[in-house]
């Protein structure tokens, strides 16, 4: 599925709680790191993007919600292509310092974004990825329009879309030793923080990427563990290696 689809839609309010949690969770991330660049993949109406303050910053999107040459900056540039198209051809060689991948929320898509990004990073770079704990069996449905459908059907409040990104977690515990990563939950949306970080523990659980694509909500759920949970007090220490 392209990621010209469907998208998980933004709050409206630019400072809701959630965007809040996220933006200043990017901050202190960039501040431990002493981040200068940063690329956000996935911008929508751009209640993340718009709320940092890095040196420089890319924003890529298929279809911004907003007019960037309204919210154009000596340190801003926009984007308007799909995730591919620019990692196919990057702006520049220069690497990022601080990636937050938040597109469309299937496990193939967000992936590649990663596989893809790590061409665009240094030792030091952390990549964020958004939507990694699905909240249900009906928001782990990659077909956004799907999951709408099925909620609607059985009555379950809300409209959360995780889709399957979670498995770029599992696919990152088992075919990335030289990746170290922690999933930050406790408090509003959960993402995943990762680092070229060797681990000396590594050892693959399923050893087989199509297993791991076709892993349903109980699978997730029997292997919660691979996650890596980590609370918002303990992740800048992690980040900087303490």
């Amino acid at each position: 599925m392209p990621d010209t689809e469907l998208r998980a839609v933004a709050p409206v309010d630019p400072f809701s709680p959630q965007n809040r949690r996220t933006v200043d969770r990017l901050t202190r991330i960039g501040a431990a790191i002493g981040a200068r660049r940063y690329l956000e993949v996935g911008v929508l109406k751009g209640q993340t993007f718009l709320n940092l303050d890095f040196a420089e910053m890319h924003a890529v999107d298929p279809n911004f919600r907003f007019d960037p040459a309204t919210e154009a900056r000596p340190n801003r540039q926009f984007f308007s292509q799909t995730s591919d198209q620019f990692f196919a051809v990057p702006p520049d060689a220069k690497p990022y310092d601080l990636i937050f991948l938040d597109g469309l929320h299937t496990f193939a898509q967000t992936f590649r974004d990663l596989c893809a990004s790590q061409v665009l990073s240094h030792a030091g770079t952390v990549v964020v990825i958004d939507d990694t704990v699905p909240s249900d069996m009906v928001s782990m449905i990659p077909d956004q329009r799907l999951s709408n459908q099925m909620r609607k059907r059985h009555n379950l409040a809300g409209r959360n879309w995780h889709g399957d990104v979670c498995k770029v977690v599992m696919a990152i515990h088992d075919f990335f030793p030289n990746l170290d990563y922690r999933t930050i939950m406790g408090a509003g949306n959960p993402q995943t923080a990762v680092i070229r970080r060797p681990r000396a523990d590594f050892k693959p659980r399923w050893n087989d990427l199509e297993a791991i694509s076709r892993l349903d909500y109980a699978g997730f759920l029997a292997n919660m563990d691979v996650m890596q949970p980590i609370d918002d007090g303990a992740l800048v220490d992690w980040v900087s290696g303490g």
